[in-house]
């Protein structure tokens, strides 16, 4: 195979598809050229497997990258943001941090935080699934159809997901209570 050609090949069947894409999620077209650069990189370090698919199963792939890297991104966003509103609700320095009671924005940042930690350590299956769930809007019978798997698996990693969530929040909740 003409690693190259191949490429090529992939490249302009599918980069004005992916493009609009990420133009359509982020509404950034630099942002978007990025994220293409991204998911064609990423097909580049997988060609031996992405060139042995059908044309579908290509773009299937394909897309199943770039909607990966756009939750990821919407994932950073919504977390730099977070932090960046923690940060300006803090008291200011004439404050004591431990004597001020905490703000409602920064009790919100921190429960995020827990569970942006909580979803990290999640098993993959069951990152991917709640994140094309919570952050691509699909039903269980959509993932299922995406992942090749059943939709009553879809909704069992989905449950327990939520369930370890669920769990941290409660934990991290009660240490709250405890402290005050």
């Amino acid at each position: 195979m003409d690693r190259e050609a191949e490429f090529g090949r992939l490249y302009e069947a599918h980069r004005a598809a992916v493009h609009a894409y990420f133009t359509g999620k982020t509404g950034d077209r630099q942002l978007a050229a990025d994220l293409m650069q991204e998911v064609f990189l990423r097909a580049w370090q997988h060609l031996d497997k992405v060139a042995g698919l059908p044309d579908d199963g290509q773009r299937g792939w394909l897309f199943t990258v770039a909607r990966n890297l756009s939750v990821d991104t919407v994932r950073h966003q919504r977390t730099a943001d977070g932090t960046q509103r923690a940060l300006e609700s803090e008291p200011s320095g004439s404050q004591s941090l431990t004597s001020a009671p905490a703000g409602t924005a920064v009790l919100a940042a921190e429960r995020a935080g827990v569970v942006a930690a909580a979803i990290v350590t999640l098993p993959e299956q069951q990152r991917v699934t709640l994140t094309m769930a919570a952050a691509g809007d699909m039903n269980s019978a959509e993932i299922g159809a995406a992942l090749g798997v059943p939709s009553g698996t879809v909704r069992y990693r989905l449950s327990l997901a939520r369930r370890t969530l669920a769990e941290a929040l409660g934990d991290y909740d009660d240490a709250q209570e405890e402290e005050q």
